[in-house]
């Protein structure tokens, strides 16, 4: 087995847990937004004293503010390297191989990996021991071919 191999798939098995740290910092994002956005409800006399209401929203808006400082040069890195790995499977020639490749470790739910058997299921319609090996031939081909691109 290659060397390079083992490396690559690390970096697919990284696919998932970025693309979901990615799309939790754009919710958390959206979530501060819409607090720096909407005005609290308050519980008061009738008044129509606004200043907590407006105090709340310029600490909501500092608040985004910093988060999106903090996050930026995790997102931009994690965008970056989730970007560099779908080129590489687009790339592939064989459109089992890049198959493969996306269904596994791209199109996943979740932070863990498409099952061998759901992959099967897909490819080839059935997921049997016959196409489950197939399968993971297919794969290990598909991981050499990768692994000339990203290395």
């Amino acid at each position: 087995m290659d060397e390079k191999q083992p490396v690559t798939k690390d970096r697919l098995l990284k696919y998932l847990p970025l693309k979901r740290e990615y799309e939790n910092q754009l919710e958390r994002l959206a979530r501060m937004r819409n607090d720096a956005e909407i005005p609290a409800m308050r519980e008061g006399d009738g008044s129509k004293h606004s200043s907590g209401s407006s105090d709340r929203m310029v600490t909501a808006v500092i608040n985004r503010m910093a988060y999106e400082e903090k996050i930026a040069p995790e997102v931009r890195e994690n965008l970056r390297e989730m970007r560099a790995l779908e080129m590489a499977v687009a790339s592939l020639e064989d459109p089992l191989e890049r198959e493969v490749l996306r269904l596994r470790y791209m199109d996943s739910f979740g932070w863990r990996p498409m099952p061998w058997g759901e992959v099967a299921l897909k490819i080839y319609g059935d997921n049997d021991e016959k196409q489950r090996i197939a399968v993971y031939r297919l794969h290990g081909r598909a991981l050499q071919s990768i692994s000339k691109i990203l290395i």
